[in-house]
């Protein structure tokens, strides 16, 4: 799992220097607004490409308990994780109704993969990137809240909503080839539901 905890902490490590206005306008400062942009996603690219690599040649190796309707949580809850994800690009009410529909969506994600997958790489993905999330939505909410999004026509929020569920299918349809991991382990591995596994 060394892949993947290099790339989780390159990562992360990333994503913290926005977070650090005084860190992030010396690195500004000294390369440039151009170069600090292209560095952070060259560095973003990387940590990700190491992560799903890393996630998907890693061991599956026991880690924690899980309760048995677990593998069952990312099929509701990955398809809002994207709407909320989404939502957060393109202007809706989605995005008026819950503020910080980014975190809330990562951290959605996460819990729901986290409740899915009882693997100690899981753990440590999935662990990584709840409590990021949560700490991040935390410093949201302490920070003095921005005016409200004006209000957008309904279609927009049609448009978010079936934009999500579309990549939602995708992403099921092509976690295997991604990570090496069916999204639907319930259906094709019997993964401890007492359902059949199928043949093959």
């Amino acid at each position: 799992m060394t892949i993947l905890a290099v790339g989780i902490l390159v990562f992360f490590l990333t994503h913290v220097v926005p977070t650090n206005p005084v860190l992030r306008e010396r690195l500004v400062g000294r390369f440039g607004e151009k170069a600090y942009k292209t560095g952070f996603s060259v560095s973003s690219l990387i940590g990700l490409a190491l992560i799903i690599y890393g996630f998907s040649v890693a061991p599956r190796m026991p880690g924690y308990a899980m309760p048995e309707w677990g593998v069952y949580v990312p099929m509701v809850a990955v398809p809002v994780a994207f709407i909320l994800v989404l939502a957060a690009y393109i202007p809706c009410n989605i995005a008026r109704w819950t503020w910080h529909p980014m975190t809330l969506g990562v951290l959605l994600w996460a819990v729901a993969h986290l409740m899915a997958s009882p693997y100690a790489a899981s753990g440590l993905l999935f662990g990584s990137f709840a409590l990021y999330s949560g700490f991040n939505l935390l410093g949201q909410f302490a920070r003095v809240q921005d005016d409200p999004l004006p209000k957008q026509p309904v279609g927009k929020d049609i448009v978010v909503i079936f934009l999500g569920l579309s990549l939602s299918i995708i992403m099921t349809v092509s976690h295997i080839f991604l990570f090496g991991r069916s999204a639907l382990p319930w259906l094709f591995e019997g993964h401890g539901t007492g359902l059949p596994a199928l043949p093959g």
